[in-house]
């Protein structure tokens, strides 16, 4: 992936052309643009620009952990919370009712109820895809399954797992993130489960993007090792992950948001085969560059990394809508779990960072998830957990 090195002047310039009405006034964190293929990956800092805030208002509370939502018409969305390994529906108004549970569904460290994910044909079929942990006996797994929501929307029931297998030790780094692409393959972000060896062992789910047929599981026949005689290299599409946290679609484009260890998370552009240098081995040696350019082969950079201090980056969402004007598919809206902001990151394109912007400092704590709602409102969840957690929409100022 060839990236241009940011200077010391093109990053002020970056900073004095972005004009997004949308930074938090006083934020001062240094990030990094991509690099070109630098063994050290080093980048000029481009600074925060500062911009008017936006709206804020909560629509749900008394929450514990919600991971991920889904608007499944104008006025309802459906959302999962991780450890209470519940679906629920919630309005704009503020209703919220459970409709959905499932045996079997495990919650432990950083796993449980995760991602969810409409269908394309969810106003047809009312199906939606989950990510989640899974235990059988001492057995544990991290699993995708599809659900059909029923006509009054009251009740929700697991119809089939399609993807079964994926890593899971402890409950770190399980993952999980869906999103389907625009000729309607499902794109599933897995993590590592902390375990050295899995992001680079194509064998292995867990560190890496699939590519499946949703209805079946099944690795696509376009797919880089379509060939395999193993079921989940067939699956892999991108590999050499972390921990993905989010995906987000742009026409064509796959974008994966990751979680770095001590340094570096990362938004990355997704390209068939690549392979984007997370290995740590020996044993599980977070010591090493997220995207390592010393492994054989070509490493792809990252399009933003957040440089020496981590945020905990997790959802991700392309800002959609007339609301936000030029802004529109141009600015890639990421929550932060350890910096309790909500980054704006503009690229242009073909994928460069032309600039980005910080909102919503500290003010409702850790922020888990992201997704825009019809009308082009941002949903935010929050993740402090013990009951307190809200769902908050999201406008411009």
């Amino acid at each position: 992936m060839a990236t241009r090195r940011a200077t010391a002047a093109g990053a002020a310039l970056l900073c004095s052309a972005l004009m997004l009405p949308d930074g938090a006034a006083g934020a001062s964190a240094s990030v990094t643009a991509a690099t070109a293929t630098a063994p050290a990956e080093r980048a000029a800092p481009a600074s925060v620009v500062r911009a008017a805030p936006l709206r804020s208002t909560t629509v749900l509370t008394d929450l514990d952990h919600p991971w991920d939502i889904a608007f499944i018409s104008s006025s309802q969305f459906l959302f999962t919370q991780r450890d209470r390994r519940t679906i629920s529906l919630g309005t704009v108004t503020g209703g919220k009712r459970v409709v959905g549970r499932a045996a079997g569904i495990w919650a432990g460290g950083e796993t449980g109820l995760m991602a969810l994910e409409l269908a394309p044909d969810f106003a047809r079929t009312r199906n939606f895809y989950t990510c989640h942990g899974y235990r059988s006996g001492a057995t544990k797994d991290v699993r995708v399954a599809r659900w059909r929501l029923n006509a009054a929307r009251t009740k929700a029931r697991l119809v089939k797992t399609i993807v079964r297998g994926l890593p899971s030790t402890s409950g770190r780094h399980g993952g999980c993130a869906l999103v389907f692409g625009s000729s309607g393959a499902l794109f599933i972000g897995t993590g590592d489960a902390a375990v050295g060896r899995n992001p680079q062992r194509l064998r292995s789910g867990g560190g890496k993007v699939l590519r499946v047929n949703a209805r079946t599981g099944r690795g696509l026949k376009a797919n880089p090792y379509a060939g395999s005689r193993y079921a989940m290299k067939r699956r892999v599409y991108t590999y050499g992950h972390r921990n993905v946290q989010g995906l987000a679609r742009r026409g064509s484009q796959i974008w994966s948001v990751e979680q770095g260890s001590y340094r570096d998370d990362e938004v990355n552009l997704l390209r068939r085969t690549g392979n984007y240098g997370w290995n740590p081995v020996p044993g599980y040696n977070e010591s090493v560059p997220m995207t390592d350019h010393g492994l054989p082969g070509k490493q792809r950079a990252a399009r933003w990394r957040s440089g020496d201090s981590t945020l905990a980056t997790t959802g991700a969402a392309w800002l959609r809508g007339s609301i936000w004007g030029k802004r529109s598919g141009r600015v890639l809206a990421v929550t932060t779990l350890k910096a309790e902001h909500l980054r704006l990151l503009r690229f242009t394109k073909k994928g460069r960072l032309t600039g980005q912007s910080v909102q919503l400092q500290g003010r409702y704590g850790r922020l888990r998830a992201v997704t825009v709602a019809p009308g082009g409102a941002l949903y935010v969840s929050t993740s402090n957990g013990g009951g307190t957690d809200r769902i908050v929409r999201v406008l411009p100022g």
